[in-house]
């Protein structure tokens, strides 16, 4: 049934056209845009000598931050990080030593970040 409306006095057949539903807004990912470095983190990691250390302390900071408004734990998996196995497994050994984390290993699953220390 053609509907018609009049407009200046002239009558215009109106059609109805069948449309899809609305698309939905694509959301996009959580972004961090900044987060604090603690100075106990920035004193500690001079003592460190290697770049893939310092590398995965700030990854692991980001994840934190981002973790406590998504929710969910810190995976130091390779996508995660982006870093080779054996230059990973080094700073994660190295961090865990120099006192700033604490991690759980589930047999060939990522090594997960259960505690990070902030304080002395």
């Amino acid at each position: 049934m053609t509907k018609y409306v009049i407009r200046h006095g002239k009558r215009i057949a109106v059609e109805t056209l069948k449309t899809s539903a609305p698309m939905k807004r694509k959301h996009k990912p959580f972004q961090v845009k900044w987060v604090k470095l603690p100075k106990r983190w920035i004193e500690v990691l001079q003592r460190s000598e290697s770049a893939s250390t310092y590398r995965l302390a700030h990854i692991i900071l980001l994840q934190a931050f981002k973790r406590e408004h998504i929710g969910g734990e810190i995976v130091l998996s390779a996508e995660v990080t982006g870093m080779l196995d054996t230059n990973r497994r080094r700073a994660i050994r190295e961090l865990i030593k120099l006192g700033l984390i604490k991690v759980r290993r589930n047999g060939k699953q990522a090594i997960r970040v259960t505690q990070i220390l902030y304080l002395l």
